[in-house]
């Protein structure tokens, strides 16, 4: 992949094979970090690219992790917590030494604005709802197969369990609440849903019930007090990489 002359810091493995939920047909996805460039810097862009070939990748500038992180989305989180990471030995020592601290935080930061993550996996929940009936463009074949697109079911699903289960481990292992045993038994219905063993309206009353439990939470997750302190930490390492590598 062209990455116009930026420096690639680190890759992770993400997605269902980084949650123990992928299928023979599932593809390896990976998102990529880049360091900008000076031209980046003083024209203030933020490089971002995707490809779709044997793996997936989407490519993000390292500035943008400490909102995404901030924000609390659950698709970037994973980032720290993937059974695969590999780091650039081409970049400075100085630089290496820097990532180790930041993936050495990872549930510091998973936690650092619980409130966010709340609202973020509910929000995404509920977009994920809406394209049950209708599908994307990567997904018609399921809504003519199964009658709706039980991929996005199955994506609906996992990320309420995932609220349910990093509470239930009290917010201080955001691996084991995203990953899933063989014999678990969520993950069996997630996999289930996925190929299509239930029906719509059977998928309906499934996300009701794990709506309710979810529910529950939501004074639990808002009473916890975001940490700028981490956020400032994970801000200044964030710029001693990029004042590093940016050339």
């Amino acid at each position: 992949m062209d990455y116009e002359g930026r420096k690639v810091l680190f890759k992770t493995l993400v997605g269902s094979h980084n949650y123990n939920l992928n299928n023979p047909e599932s593809d390896k996805d990976y998102k990529v970090f880049v360091c900008p460039t000076f031209d980046d810097l003083f024209f203030r862009k933020q490089f971002s690219s995707s490809s779709v070939e044997e793996e997936d990748y989407s490519v993000h500038d390292i500035r943008q992790a400490s909102e995404l992180w901030w924000k609390s989305n659950v698709n970037f989180l994973e980032v720290l917590f993937s059974t695969e990471l590999k780091i650039n030995q081409d970049l400075k020592k100085e630089t290496v030494v820097l990532l180790l601290k930041i993936f050495a935080m990872g549930e510091e930061l998973a936690r650092m604005n619980l409130p966010f993550l709340y609202d973020a996996c509910v929000g995404m929940f509920y977009n994920k709802k809406k394209l049950v009936e209708k599908g994307t463009s990567e997904t018609q074949h399921l809504i003519e197969k199964y009658g709706y697109d039980t991929k996005q079911a199955s994506h609906s699903i996992r990320i309420l369990d995932f609220l349910r289960r990093y509470r239930s481990n009290g917010f201080s292992d955001f691996k084991k609440a995203i990953r899933y045993e063989d014999n678990d038994e969520v993950r069996i219905l997630i996999l289930d849903l996925r190929n299509g063993k239930y029906t719509l309206d059977e998928y309906e009353k499934i996300s009701n019930e794990f709506l309710k439990k979810v529910d529950v939470l939501k004074p639990i997750y808002k009473e916890q007090q975001p940490n700028r302190e981490t956020k400032e930490k994970l801000t200044d390492y964030i710029k001693e990489i990029v004042r590093l590598e940016s050339n």
